[in-house]
């Protein structure tokens, strides 16, 4: 056995002696390829190895960095694949992002989110407040910015979540359940808009949801959520059992989120009083 391994040492480029060899040159650019000297590992004293030449190295990294992108590519694109058909959400931009009385919170929060995403790990953002008043324009903004920088986004709406779900029981549906629950724990990130629009969840959806939340903590990966609950909702004990009778849902997303209230008045409703006053928006808005 030690012959053989050392035969194969002597073939992988290490001398069969102390002394330094000759060169090898590189069969691809011709240069003489570098030489150590590293201890035997069967035996006693030091030995010369030759070395992977430089464009060999650059080679093989340049290879690395091919494959990670092409992965990292397929991740980004299977994400967008499952996010929501929305065309709006994709042009929605901090650039073009109204701040507006009441919205400042939640807009510093996703600015912090998208500027330290890598530092903050799991830790997510649940935004709730009254319907309108730009909590998926802020969470899209930042979603779509980090889309910009190489990450895996999926924004998706809780009802569109789970009709994909319960449409993947069809044996002749496009989706699979484990491609769309796939993409939803391996996504860089994963934003949930409209979270807990369901007057009632069904079992199936409960199950779904916590399979979600709880893959996404253990894989320190985060979720941005938005909600149209009230802050009374927000506080009442009964909203964690409404996820499941022991409120282990609730409990660990408010545990991996930072919980921002957007005082904002609805956009919408704003915009059709102006024009009905035939004021501005911000008129409108500072009478009220």
């Amino acid at each position: 056995m030690k012959n053989v391994m050392n035969n194969i040492l002597r073939n992988s480029g290490m001398s069969a002696s102390s002394s330094k060899p000759d060169p090898i040159q590189c069969e691809h650019c011709g240069k003489d390829k570098p030489q150590i000297q590293i201890e035997h590992p069967f035996g006693k004293g030091l030995r010369w190895v030759s070395c992977a030449c430089e464009c060999e190295v650059k080679a093989r990294n340049d290879f690395k960095r091919d494959q990670e992108a092409r992965q990292k590519r397929i991740r980004i694109d299977r994400a967008l694949k499952l996010s929501s058909a929305m065309d709006d959400i994709k042009s929605m931009t901090f650039e073009n992002f109204l701040v507006r009385n009441g919205v400042q919170s939640a807009y510093e929060e996703v600015m912090n989110a998208v500027e330290n995403f890598e530092q903050r790990g799991k830790l997510g953002i649940f935004i709730f407040g009254e319907t309108g008043n730009g909590k998926s324009h802020v969470t899209a903004s930042g979603g779509n910015a980090l889309i910009k920088a190489g990450y895996a986004v999926i924004y998706i709406t809780e009802k569109d979540l789970f009709s994909r779900l319960q449409a993947t029981r069809n044996f002749n549906n496009a989706e699979t359940f484990q491609e769309i629950m796939g993409a939803c724990l391996d996504a860089d990130l994963l934003i949930w808009d409209d979270f807990m629009s369901s007057q009632k969840l069904t079992n199936d959806e409960k199950d779904w949801t916590f399979q979600i939340i709880n893959g996404r903590e253990r894989a320190n990966k985060p979720i941005w959520m938005t909600s149209n609950i009230t802050p009374q909702e927000f506080e009442s004990s009964d909203i964690a059992y409404k996820l499941d009778d022991k409120g282990r849902t609730w409990w660990r997303i408010i545990g991996n989120m930072n919980c921002v209230l957007n005082e904002a008045d609805n956009y919408r409703k704003s915009k059709a009083m102006a024009r009905a006053l035939n004021i501005s928006v911000e008129d409108y808005e500072r009478r009220n």
